[in-house]
């Protein structure tokens, strides 16, 4: 399905390249501040945290009705978040790739 300019979700993917022994905990700390501060956000749909079968990448994906809900809410945040550069300086990550998107044509399963 198209999706209308009017509709269209905008997404934030932020991906982690660590050594194995960080990536559970650099996983459950993306966790955390997704539960504790994203979700409470108007326009906020969905966070997902991933890991790669090989030890080596966490793939943090946020998923906004806007652009303009996420601007918002990254304006919004409070002190008390944990900052992206805390975790990358915490789990040693070698590499970090940010990354934005706009929802262009939507898949879902009719089962």
């Amino acid at each position: 399905m198209a999706i209308h300019d009017s509709s269209r979700r905008f997404s934030q993917l932020v991906e982690f390249a660590v050594e194995p022994h960080h990536q559970t905990g650099l996983v459950a700390a993306l966790a955390e501040q997704a539960e504790r501060f994203t979700q409470i956000y108007p326009g906020f749909i969905s966070a997902s945290v991933q890991a790669s079968e090989d030890g080596y990448r966490v793939l943090n994906y946020v998923q906004w009705r806007s652009r303009e809900a996420c601007e918002l809410a990254c304006r919004a945040v409070g002190k008390d978040e944990l900052d992206i550069t805390d975790l990358i300086k915490r789990y040693q990550a070698r590499s970090v790739t940010f990354g934005t998107f706009h929802l262009m044509h939507l898949i879902e399963s009719h089962l």
